[in-house]
């Protein structure tokens, strides 16, 4: 598979299901592994892969990151509670054409997994943890074939007025988000719920009392079910 390099995990001998969870902003695919392995422990026959970002994270030179954040929000704003939606809204808004270019090299890679394991896109689900959230979402969204599902982890709809000029498909997005988060803002949910269901995506949310800005076991057991329920 093109593009970048990935953590692959087959389970069973002949895998059906294939899934693409997507890291987070200052991260890489081992930061997200603790979570792969606790939804690997409650699927069979799934391929998990766990692409890596190639740009050096701006903020840690040991990390990754998908795009640039720091070059809209130098002093973090997105983060401080006192920032309202819009403002953040706003912020995310301004990453749109960098996340087009990541997205389709996301689906390119994809499409090379989908071939690989003879596996269509109705067996195909993309999940992410924060930045990863915005781009699975994102990646969905512009893809031509819908996949069976999104899983979106702490994140935000992203790049929103360059995502809508590109929509293709509206496959079943799932939110997750907990009530403590300031990395990706809680408070921020409810217009990511609104934009998807304005763009007539359908969208489910879940959320999560006291859970700050990591993934639980809870949540891997939505998806698993979702996943084992197609």
């Amino acid at each position: 598979m093109s593009h970048y390099v990935h953590k692959c995990y087959n389970k069973g001998k002949t895998p059906h299901k294939l899934v693409f969870f997507i890291h987070g902003y200052n991260g890489s695919a081992a930061d997200i592994d603790y979570a792969a392995q606790m939804l690997l422990a409650k699927l069979d026959n799934v391929c998990l892969v766990l692409p890596e970002a190639t740009d050096v994270c701006e903020k840690n030179p040991e990390k990754k990151q998908w795009f640039s954040l720091r070059q809209f929000d130098s002093q973090d704003l997105r983060r401080n509670p006192q920032t309202s939606v819009e403002q953040v809204v706003d912020i995310y808004n301004h990453v749109g054409e960098d996340m087009l270019k990541v997205a389709r090299n996301l689906n390119q890679m994809l499409d090379e997994a989908q071939q690989e394991y003879q596996i269509g896109d109705d067996n195909t689900y993309i999940m992410g943890f924060s930045q990863g959230a915005m781009l699975a979402i994102f990646t969905s969204l512009i893809r031509k074939n819908p996949v069976k599902a999104c899983f979106a982890l702490s994140g935000i709809v992203a790049g929103k007025d360059e995502l809508a000029k590109h929509i293709l498909s509206h496959p079943k997005v799932f939110m997750f988000h907990g009530k403590e988060d300031l990395s990706v803002q809680y408070k921020t949910l409810d217009f990511s719920l609104n934009w998807l269901a304005e763009h007539h995506i359908p969208v489910t949310d879940f959320r999560y009392d006291g859970l700050a800005h990591r993934m639980i076991d809870d949540e891997m057991k939505v998806i698993a079910k979702e996943i084992l329920s197609d």
